[in-house]
């Protein structure tokens, strides 16, 4: 179980590095008293999350040989639906590389400020390496991303324990709502959908039952279940940190590197914490790279994109579907200068 959930999730588990930071910053806007809503809106996006989870659950045990949206809809509900699926995981897995690398850049500038004025150079040189490593057919092992996944667990629960022991009557009072902000249920909806990101990678796991040894779809569940829990437990733990200590958007610092440094000062497990957040963030984004060029392969099959999606290397990697994830996260990353 601990292997799948270091292979399939860091997805997943690194949204708690930026999902927060969205709520916030959608909130913000209203002035830092509605931040206050960052609580509320992460305990509904939990119970969200907890019916993904047993959704999926029941997607393991019934394609046991992988159960992506596309796989799913197109034995269920036809290929037109099918279609709308794979579209979607496509923007998902782009969206995923891009956003992955701009957090992971951002959580490196903190602990590293020289970093700030290159930020799309950092998010270009990650996008690099990791299509290098996949092109080549270099894929980490679940042994191996056990370590940064272990780490970046702990990381965030020392981040959590540290900012609640850290709080203190200080903290600067809340600012009321900008003239002519949003309020009220529309500012919440906004937080909410801004908050979303912290559902992606949820799927991984069900994508990937083959590779869990048998019994593989129990051992999926439990893993599925393991991720759930753990992804709602950093969550919540994480807005309530956010609600005691007032934590409101500042410039050059990430929502987490803010409570780490209240909690631990600006020294070496500060800059020690905030690397290990970038580490997991890239392997975040590396996920992309091993679903995406599937998925394309599976559609090739089908007719749906150019066959040359579904030709393999001799590793065997899908080089061509690397190449054009790595092309378009690159073009999103340029558009949006790495930000």
């Amino acid at each position: 179980m601990l292997g799948g959930l270091a292979a399939l999730s860091p997805d997943a588990l690194s949204s708690v590095a930026y999902g927060p930071e969205a709520i916030v910053a959608a909130l913000a806007v209203a002035g830092t008293a509605a931040i206050g809503y960052t609580l509320p809106i992460v305990i509904v996006l939990s119970i969200l999350l907890l019916v993904l989870v047993v959704s999926y659950c029941q997607v393991i045990a019934a394609h046991p040989d992988g159960g992506g949206a596309y796989a799913v809809a197109k034995a269920n509900l036809g290929g037109h639906v099918a279609l709308i699926a794979a579209a979607s995981l496509v923007v998902d897995y782009v969206l995923t590389v891009a956003v992955g690398l701009a957090a992971g850049a951002e959580a490196l500038a903190s602990a590293f400020p020289a970093l700030r004025p290159h930020l799309l150079l950092v998010c270009l040189i990650g996008l690099a390496a990791l299509t290098a490593l996949n092109v080549w057919g270099i894929a980490e092992s679940a042994r191996v991303l056990m370590l940064p996944i272990g780490l970046f667990i702990i990381a965030i629960f020392a981040i959590i324990i540290g900012g609640l022991v850290a709080h203190h009557a200080t903290a600067p009072p809340p600012t009321p709502a900008a003239p002519g902000a949003d309020s009220g249920f529309v500012l919440v909806l906004k937080g909410f959908a801004a908050g979303c990101v912290a559902l992606t990678g949820v799927e991984a796991i069900a994508n990937g039952v083959p590779s869990f040894r048998s019994p593989a779809a129990r051992r999926a569940q439990r893993t599925e279940i393991a991720l759930g829990i753990i992804l709602v437990v950093m969550l919540i733990g994480i807005a309530i940190v956010i609600r005691v200590q007032h934590v409101a958007p500042r410039a050059g610092l990430t929502l987490l590197a803010q409570v780490a440094s209240d909690a631990y000062g600006d020294g070496t497990l500060y800059r020690v914490l905030l690397l290990v957040v970038t580490l997991v963030l890239a392997l975040a984004a590396n996920t992309s790279f091993g679903g995406l060029p599937v998925l394309l392969s599976l559609l090739a099959k089908d007719g749906r994109v150019p066959h040359l999606f579904g030709l393999r290397a001799e590793r065997p990697v899908y080089r061509v579907g690397v190449i054009a994830l790595a092309v378009a996260a690159g073009l999103l990353l340029v558009a949006s200068e790495g930000a």
